[in-house]
């Protein structure tokens, strides 16, 4: 141990003939920083604010609150609540049809086996808005699903709800 180190670790001032460079300095210790939305640890308050400002935390940030946020309730709107709604009295013919119930299989929304271009372009729209490239969208007509990849699109016609889709269609006569 050189005389000056030994000094400094005792406590002793360094005597001014002897430069600090022969001193050697504890290396910092660095504590991570950590984003607890996305559970990730960054070096520096820097990087940990530039990870913020990124589509990724940003998306997760978003799935995070929509966890949290209780979804609001709310009823079926039947012609009786949209009387009440409007201060009047319920219609006596509606009421006895809205009252009535009904089997789980008539409420259930039939899905239609082809959905209209109109519709299609609606969910094609949507990927667009969420950020897919103009030219990475693929659709799938058999199914109905809009896909931001090429990549995603072949998952999916290799996937199970495809190949039933595929085959309900081949079960139907044609229609003339």
């Amino acid at each position: 141990m050189h005389p000056a180190q030994w000094n400094a670790h005792f406590g002793h001032p360094v005597p001014k003939i002897v430069s600090r460079k022969h001193i050697k300095k504890k290396p910092k210790v660095v504590q991570p920083l950590t984003c607890e939305v996305c559970k990730i640890q960054c070096d520096t308050p820097e990087v940990l604010r530039i990870h913020k400002t990124g589509k990724k935390h940003k998306k997760n940030l978003e799935r995070l609150q929509d966890s949290i946020t209780p979804k609001p309730v709310k009823p079926p709107r039947t012609p009786n609540t949209v009387a009440l709604a409007a201060n009047m009295a319920p219609d006596p013919v509606t009421t006895s049809v809205t009252t009535s119930v009904m089997p789980a299989a008539q409420t259930k929304k039939k899905k239609s086996a082809a959905a209209t271009p109109e519709e299609l372009e609606v969910k094609r729209r949507r990927v667009l808005d969420a950020g897919a490239a103009q030219g990475e969208v693929k659709i799938c007509t058999v199914c109905n699903v809009v896909v931001n990849s090429q990549k995603v699109y072949e998952f999916h016609i290799i996937g199970q709800k495809h190949k039933a889709m595929v085959q309900k269609q081949q079960a139907q006569p044609p229609i003339a």
